[in-house]
């Protein structure tokens, strides 16, 4: 009895310490992301993307519907594209929670996480599939590491693979906001 108890007690102190990232249940929660201002993002070469659109997105089932626009610029700052980008699938959504930044208090449909999201990309070489990253920090449980990143921390990052990979967030204006 006494081993039980001390096990229960060493189990309960461990999970203390555990950081929180989102409490996952199994009820649907429906969402949409706004991002009206550009979110940025940055490959290891200097290139940047600038993305805007929206999305929205369920869990339990995961589904996603969306689209916006794009704009690929070098590290000099020339155009090298443009284009569009249609969602194609929900890959995750990892909460951070809703109506709390930092302490403050928000509206409560007002959320933060991150929204990873397969998409099709229309560019002038024609469509290419990608993978968009959309990071809010908002609410009680955003990961320290996206803490303690700064102003690097919000943001959009867009894999296509075997082209280029902006896998750096650069800043950004988007807003999560739970709908149902």
């Amino acid at each position: 009895m006494r081993r039980l108890i001390l096990f229960v007690l060493g189990l309960t102190a461990a999970l203390a310490f555990v950081p929180t990232t989102a409490v996952a249940d199994s009820a649907t929660h429906s969402y949409v992301l706004v991002m009206e201002e550009p979110n940025f993002g940055v490959a290891p070469n200097g290139d940047t993307i600038a993305i805007s659109g929206d999305v929205d997105f369920s869990v339990n089932p995961n589904t996603a519907e969306g689209s916006g626009s794009f704009s690929h610029r070098n590290a000099a700052g020339t155009v090298l594209g443009t284009g569009t980008w249609e969602v194609t699938g929900l890959l995750d959504y990892q909460s951070y929670g809703c109506g709390v930044v930092f302490g403050t208090p928000i509206p409560p449909d007002f959320c933060g996480g991150r929204v990873a999201t397969s998409v099709m990309l229309d560019t002038p070489h024609g469509e290419l599939p990608g993978i968009l990253t959309v990071i809010r920090v908002i609410g009680p449980n955003p990961p320290n590491s996206i803490i303690s990143n700064g102003d690097r921390s919000e943001g959009a990052t867009l894999n296509v693979p075997g082209v280029i990979n902006f896998n750096h967030t650069a800043g950004g204006d988007n807003l999560i906001i739970q709908t149902g």
